[in-house]
This record gives C-alpha cells, structure tokens and sequence, in this order.
C-alpha cells in the first residue's frame, strides 16, 4: 500500500473512531477484521473517497457498517 493510501485509511479510522465514541483500534479491528471494509472498499475507493468531506467519509462508511450488519 502506498503512503497515501495508508495516511487515508487512517484518517478514515480516526475520523470514524471520533464519531463513534470508540477507540481507534476498536475501529480498525471493526473495518479490517470484523468486516471487509479496509480491504474492499476505503483502500480501492480511495481516489473517489479521498476528495469528499470528512462528515461525508464518516457517513459513507457509517452506511457501509449497516450494511455489513455491524451497526
């Protein structure tokens, strides 16, 4: 993975964790480990997602745990 790539999944993680009320590394384990979403979707979308919002990402990937049923 390259240096951008890495510094936006953790971006999305923190700006995910802020939101959430949860820790950093419940968020990681949720995106990378509990779901596919790290691997499958911020990393590969990361030129579409990188140039939205922050309240934008959050939401997306808020939308994204629901529809993996983990929210």
């Amino acid at each position: 993975m390259d240096e951008r790539k890495l510094e936006f999944s953790i971006f999305c993680i923190e700006a995910l964790a802020e939101k959430l009320n949860i820790d950093s590394e419940g968020v990681y384990k949720l995106l990378k480990h509990d779901t596919d979403i790290l691997d499958n979707y911020i990393i590969p979308c990361y030129e579409a997602l990188h140039s939205q919002s922050k309240s934008y990402i959050v939401q997306d990937l808020i939308q994204v745990l629901k529809e993996k049923g983990v929210m």
